[in-house]
């Protein structure tokens, strides 16, 4: 027996040995139609016995999160290449699945783990998305709430049995938390988001809102947000293809989240929503990728919310495969142009001058009132539905626009925020000797803390401020943040005061704004009037004052205040209500 031959042979034995020895296909068994959805440990233990069987999966822990346990990433690609640089290298697309960040909505736990093993049996030729897409599922993401499963949570959702809590081990809502990162969910999801980089992000709910004959209801992160391009083919291809799909392909039907214009009338109209960097889909946006909220109508069973979100993920990932070429080379694009973007919006306004006609099925309703408290409610007449076309205004106007600086200076004090910002890929510089730098200044003049915690913090609402340009005393190790790199929108948000969901908003930066020195009368008394002798304008405010308020005459200590107040502004303290970003603007 020749070589050739012989190794022929050698071959041929492994291979039959491998088929004949192969362990079958895990059989995992899901039992939405039974109204329940798995519990935490069988999610895991499903995606595992997937990994260990096909080559095109893998499973892995990303990071801790609030309750012990790691956040996972499971990961499916068609050559097995789960490296995220290899794999933009070979110009494969990049969708991640998020689920479960309010545990008590579980629809795509389920739909995704039976989405992964279609996609892995091929099931209808499935599997031909993977030559050129990555899909990324976060089985669970708010794993501590999943773990705390009652019949009592979110009692008005038609299934399953039991949920999870909407908020985490913190007892944090994580789907306010992208910004602030106060989780180590969110950390956690910091770092897969962006080792993955994901094209497109889908994070699926269930609504609370109200009741219609669509099963699924869509929030697509807000078009204008993206680059020109992006904007155009996210708003007026994308959507427009997956409404379609699921309202022609499917029973379950798809509209927009409903926000309502009038709420004593849907025919009057709905509003896009604008979602804020502290959503997951605004959070997406900011680094210009294509996101989507999905969010199942509370009422229809919890078999059609899981298939709908499980079809809906379907299309989606079918769409971005057929247009991967196009949409890496927008993103390319849109990141060069973020590099050198000078001007960034920081809120928006709705647009109630333009709009787009859609098709609204809905449900007569009629009034009663409850035989425990006399509570007036809706009744929905599921026997007589009706459908019009209505107003859908998806359409925002600037509302607050800022110019970038060529860098922000944090000082060292506030690592706190430093750390955010290297969590979510800034690149960020450090002065190497005690510098003063002519940087613009910003005073805040007035501002309101929320009397009541939001997710933790105390928030600023309304704020008033003015800008000066000052020289700063900044000193060695403290953080230069430049403003030409990708992650430009981000940085833009999380440093302006103005932005919405900025660091300073969410009470970060709030003891900056505390008064930081006391003072005596004793021995203040002998300096003021020193300075009532050499300060002109000083004393004739005073004696002004004095004539003009008889309560000011009378009070010694208001009198005292007052000038005080007047040296402080003049260089007593010139950090008071000061915001310690410094911004660097070109030429300085």
């Amino acid at each position: 027996m020749n070589h050739s031959v012989l190794t022929a042979l050698i071959v041929f034995c492994a291979l039959f040995f491998a088929s004949c020895t192969r362990q079958p296909a895990p059989e995992i068994t899901l039992r939405y139609d039974e109204n329940q959805s798995l519990e935490y440990h069988e999610v895991i233990d499903a995606y595992r016995q997937l990994a260990s069987y096909y080559d095109k999966a893998k499973l892995t822990e990303m990071g801790p999160t609030d309750t012990g346990r790691p956040l996972h990433l499971f990961l499916l690609s068609g050559d097995g290449d789960f490296d995220p640089v290899s794999l933009k290298e070979k110009g494969r697309s990049i969708v991640l699945i998020n689920n479960g960040i309010h545990a008590g909505e579980p629809a795509g736990i389920d739909g995704s783990i039976e989405y992964a093993v279609n996609l892995l049996e091929n099931k209808d030729g499935m599997a031909g998305v993977l030559e050129n897409t990555v899909i990324a599922i976060i089985p669970v993401y708010s794993i501590g709430g999943y773990l705390d499963q009652s019949r009592y949570y979110r009692m008005n959702q038609d299934g399953p049995e039991y949920k999870g809590a909407r908020r985490n081990a913190r007892n944090l809502d994580l789907n306010r938390d992208f910004m602030k990162q106060d989780s180590k969910n969110a950390r956690s999801f910091a770092e897969i988001f962006h080792s993955l980089d994901p094209d497109v992000f889908i994070d699926t709910h269930t609504t609370n809102g109200m009741e219609h004959q669509a099963v699924m209801t869509l929030i697509a992160s807000m078009h204008q947000k993206l680059p020109g391009p992006m904007a155009e083919f996210f708003k007026e291809e994308m959507q427009p293809e997956l409404y379609r799909r699921m309202n022609e392909e499917t029973d379950h039907g798809m509209i927009p989240y409903l926000q309502l214009i009038d709420r004593s009338h849907i025919r009057r109209g709905i509003a896009g929503f604008n979602d804020h960097p502290h959503y997951s889909s605004g959070y997406a946006a900011l680094f210009n990728t294509l996101a989507f909220i999905t969010e199942t109508q509370f009422a229809r069973p919890y078999p059609e919310r899981v298939l709908a979100t499980l079809d809906f993920i379907r299309f989606t990932v079918e769409y971005t495969a057929r247009h991967t070429d196009r949409i890496r080379q927008m993103r390319k694009e849109a990141s060069a142009q973020t590099k050198t973007r000078e001007s960034f919006v920081l809120d928006w306004a709705p647009d109630m001058a333009q709009y787009d006609p859609i098709v609204f099925k809905g449900y007569e309703t009629s009034q009663s009132t409850t035989p425990l408290t006399n509570r007036t409610v809706t009744n929905y007449h599921y026997d007589r539905s009706w459908s019009d076309t209505i107003a859908f205004y998806d359409y925002f106007t600037p509302l607050v626009t800022v110019r970038a600086p060529e860098a922000y200076i944090i000082p060292q004090a506030w690592e706190e925020v430093i750390d955010r910002m290297a969590q979510n890929g800034v690149r960020i510089d450090r002065l190497e000797k005690d510098t003063i730098v002519e940087a613009e200044t910003t005073y805040v003049e007035d501002f309101e803390v929320s009397g009541t915690s939001n997710q933790g913090r105390h928030t600023i609402s309304q704020l008033e401020t003015r800008t000066e340009l000052t020289n700063r005393q900044f000193y060695k190790g403290d953080a230069i943040i430049h403003t030409n790199q990708p992650a430009n929108n981000y940085i833009v948000h999380a440093l302006e005061p103005e932005a919405p969901a900025s660091f300073l908003r969410w009470g970060f930066f709030t003891s900056a704004l505390e008064d930081g020195e006391g003072w005596w009368i004793y021995g203040f008394e002998d300096y003021a009037w020193e300075r009532l002798q050499e300060d002109e304008a000083l004393r004739k405010a005073f004696e002004a004052r004095k004539a003009e308020n008889e309560a000011f005459r009378n009070d010694p200590r208001a009198q005292l205040e007052f000038i005080l107040s007047q040296v402080r502004e003049q260089e007593v303290e010139r950090s008071w209500h000061l915001y310690p970003v410094g911004r660097l603007v070109s030429g300085k």
